[in-house]
C-alpha cells in the first residue's frame, strides 16, 4: 500500500502488517490461499484522519508506531475488501514492543524467533540517504542495508551531514537469513511503502538497523 503524503511510513505499515497477520493466521487455519481479503484504499484515510484529530501524526513529527496500532484498536481493526459482496473489519488484539536495550533484549536469534512466531512484524530503523537505492526484487538480492544511526552519537552527527534526509522509518519485516559464513550477521527482509508498486520495493538490511521490533497479535475475522 501507499501514501503519497510524506510522513505516513507509521500508518501504511501497522496497516499493512495487520491485513498480513490475519492472511497468516487464516491461511494457518484453512489453507493457504483461502484469505480473500486486502485492506481497502480506504483504510488508510480513515486512519490517517484519525490520527491527525488528535495528533497521533504531525507533520512535523509523523507518527509513533505504538500509537498508531493503539489508534487501529480503538478503530475496532482495519477495514477489509475483497471480490466477496460484504467487507471485513479485520481487529488487532494485542501489540508488543521489543528493542535491544529494554527486558524484551533482542538479539538476532530473538529477531528470528519472533518473525517465526508472530511475523510479518513492524520494525524500525535509522534510514540514510543511500537506503533509497536498494531494492531485493531481482538482480539486487544481495545488497544488504547497512546505516549511519545505530546509536544516538551516530543520529546526531548524520542529520548534521545529510541534514533533511534522515530519521527514523517504520517497514514491515517478514524474512530473514543468517550469513553461511557463521557468527551474528543476520539479514532481514522488509517491505516499504514510498513506492505505487504492490509488492515493493523490498530490501535486505542488517538487522542491528533494526532499533524497534513490534509483534502483533489479532483476533481472527
Amino acid at each position: 500500500m501507499y501514501m503519497r503524503c510524506a510522513g505516513t511510513c507509521a500508518i501504511v505499515a501497522c496497516t499493512v502488517c495487520v491485513e498480513a497477520v490475519h492472511r497468516l493466521e487464516h491461511d494457518k487455519l484453512h489453507g493457504e490461499g483461502t484469505f480473500k481479503w486486502s485492506a481497502a484504499l480506504s483504510a488508510l484515510d480513515r486512519l490517517f484522519i484519525a490520527c491527525i484529530l488528535d495528533a497521533t501524526w504531525t507533520p512535523a513529527n509523523g507518527a509513533n508506531v505504538g500509537k498508531v496500532l493503539t489508534k487501529i484498536q480503538q478503530m475496532g481493526g482495519v477495514l477489509a475488501t475483497s471480490t466477496a459482496p460484504y467487507a471485513l473489519q479485520l481487529p488487532l488484539r494485542s501489540w508488543r514492543r521489543h528493542t535491544w536495550h529494554d527486558g524484551s533484549r533482542l538479539s538476532p536469534e530473538r529477531v528470528a524467533a519472533l518473525l517465526d512466531s508472530h511475523g510479518p512484524c513492524v520494525g524500525v530503523l535509522w534510514v540514510c540517504p543511500w537506503y533509497y537505492h536498494f531494492d531485493a526484487r531481482g538482480h539486487d538480492d544481495a545488497l544488504v542495508y547497512s546505516g549511519c544511526g545505530r546509536g544516538e552519537d551516530d543520529r546526531e552527527q548524520s542529520k548534521r551531514l545529510y541534514p533533511g534526509t534522515v530519521g527514523s522509518h517504520a517497514v514491515v519485516c517478514f524474512a530473514y537469513r543468517f550469513c553461511s559464513g557463521g557468527g551474528d550477521e543476520m539479514h532481514v527482509l522488509v517491505r516499504d511503502n514510498h513506492e505505487a508498486a504492490a509488492n515493493g520495493p523490498q530490501r535486505w538490511i542488517d538487522v542491528e538497523e533494526i532499533d524497534t521490533l513490534y509483534t502483533l497479535s489479532v483476533e481472527r475475522a
